[in-house]
């Protein structure tokens, strides 16, 4: 009688396909607590290289202790930029709820004729409309806004600290978490795994590196200019969200566009409305064409159709989740392609 084979019975194509079904599924249903565990795997994903440098530049050190040290780091990056940062998020914050009134006001003033606002072929006043607007968001941050509020922030605490655990057990215990999900792909097509993930991850991991490069650049660039050219009042949380826009394929650098051009109409000056709108469409230009191609590289390019329709689908099956990992999965999706049809030229 023969033995069997140690790679298991094949496994057929209609299984596999099942499988995956059915992980959709699920993953539709856990949607609300994956961001933390993907943010976590990014990172843990795009600092192991560091890891098994130190690991192989000194032998000695063991693996775990190399992924600590990294750990260590990595924490007191953040606490340095938390504790130099949010001090002055926090302040322009707070004096832009103070005079948001006032902003309001002047904002609409700029579409209102003779103090009045047209509307869907409507008029209306402007005054009375701003003072009805800011009343009812008044009513609201005093009632069920202030529990959201308050919701909001413990769940954004608790998700910063499990994202901080994760990444801890994710750089320790990195190489292992990957032979569980290599385990889990049936013997007979493990080979070809392995063989598709020597593609995939180096590309993923620069993706997700450039990224955080992109949202850097763009913050500290327009910190400087907004702060130093211009004297733009509330210059570091305007930089701030600029560059977290940039995690948002598509409408993040409309938002941001759009975000420069309000803070361009309130100026007084004609120079100066025109400088800054001539800084959004410059710093757009060197993201798209010098930062972004230069950082990202060509291998996860995708022609923009594409992406608009992965970022849309993306955000209908998974929320801010699928916003996240709408550009990773098409450019997987392409590499996989371009792997069995032996033809690198998909784009």
């Amino acid at each position: 009688m023969s033995k069997p084979s140690k790679s298991g019975a094949r496994i057929s194509g209609w299984p596999i396909a099942t499988a995956l079904a059915v992980l959709c599924i699920f993953l539709y249903y856990v949607r609300a607590v994956l961001l933390p565990f993907v943010i976590a795997g990014a990172l843990g994903f795009v600092l192991s290289p560091v890891v098994d440098a130190l690991h192989s530049r000194f032998p000695r050190l063991p693996r775990w202790g190399a992924a600590l040290l990294v750990y260590i780091v990595v924490l007191a990056c953040i606490a340095a930029a938390g504790y130099w940062l949010v001090p002055v998020i926090a302040a322009d914050f707070a004096d832009l709820a103070n005079h948001a009134p006032e902003l309001l006001h002047r904002l609409v003033g700029y579409f209102a004729v003779d103090g009045r606002l047209v509307l869907l072929g409507q008029s209306f006043d402007a005054d009375a409309a701003v003072n009805n607007l800011l009343e009812t968001a008044r009513s609201y941050l005093l009632g069920p806004g202030a529990i959201t509020a308050a919701a909001v922030g413990v769940a954004g605490i608790s998700a910063v600290v499990l994202v901080l655990v994760l990444l801890a057990y994710f750089l320790i215990s990195g190489p292992r978490l990957g032979r569980g999900l290599l385990w889990l792909v049936p013997p007979n097509h493990r080979p070809e795994m392995r063989r598709l993930a020597v593609k995939v991850a180096p590309v993923l991991r620069r993706y997700f590196a450039g990224l955080v490069l992109v949202v850097l650049y763009t913050s500290t660039v327009a910190w400087i200019v907004l702060t130093v050219a211009f004297g733009l009042p509330h210059a570091p949380l305007l930089a701030v969200t600029v560059g977290v826009l940039e995690l948002v394929p598509v409408i993040g650098p409309a938002l941001s566009i759009a975000l420069i051009g309000l803070a361009a109409v309130q100026q007084t000056s004609l120079p100066a409305m025109l400088g800054l709108v001539a800084f959004a469409v410059g710093l757009r230009l060197s993201i798209d064409q010098l930062v972004g191609p230069l950082i990202l590289g060509r291998a996860v390019y995708l022609h923009p159709v594409v992406i608009i329709f992965a970022f849309l689908s993306g955000a209908v099956f998974l929320g801010v989740l699928g916003l996240v990992l709408a550009v990773p999965v098409a450019a997987t999706i392409k590499i996989v392609l371009s792997h069995y049809y032996e033809d690198e030229r998909i784009a």
